[in-house]
């Protein structure tokens, strides 16, 4: 799987579409597999835009297992405690590498005519 690590110049966005709300979801996945082969389920019935995860389920470092459908923002190069995942591609959503690392992760969000600075974050230290 491969990380969506955006430089700071680039973004994800669909011009011409207002959105006028977010549906947010935070989740601590205890470094469980369970856990994680139960994110996708949530996101899908819940119909969830953005997902905050802490302690998520690795292989080697990276985020294993999650659709490739999604969007999925981490930084760092050890292994990611904190990422954010995004399902809603109509968002224009950055990563703020200066502010972010293997565990938190900050993204600016713009959506119609609204800009919103988010992030998620594990107190687990390195």
């Amino acid at each position: 799987m491969t990380n969506n690590h955006l430089p700071n110049t680039n973004r994800h966005k669909v011009k011409g579409i207002m959105q006028t709300h977010l549906k947010c979801t935070q989740l601590h996945l205890q470094d469980s597999r369970l856990a994680k082969d139960n994110l996708w389920k949530i996101i899908e019935e819940e119909n969830t835009d953005i997902v905050f995860i802490q302690e998520q389920y690795t292989i080697r470092g990276k985020i294993a297992g999650l659709s490739k459908k999604l969007k999925i923002f981490t930084s760092g190069e050890g292994k990611h405690r904190a990422a954010i995942v995004v399902k809603n591609n109509k968002l224009d959503i950055m990563l703020i590498k200066q502010l972010s690392d293997e565990d938190v992760v900050v993204l600016e969000v713009i959506t119609g005519n609204k800009k919103i600075i988010t992030s998620t974050s594990t107190s687990t230290g390195k």
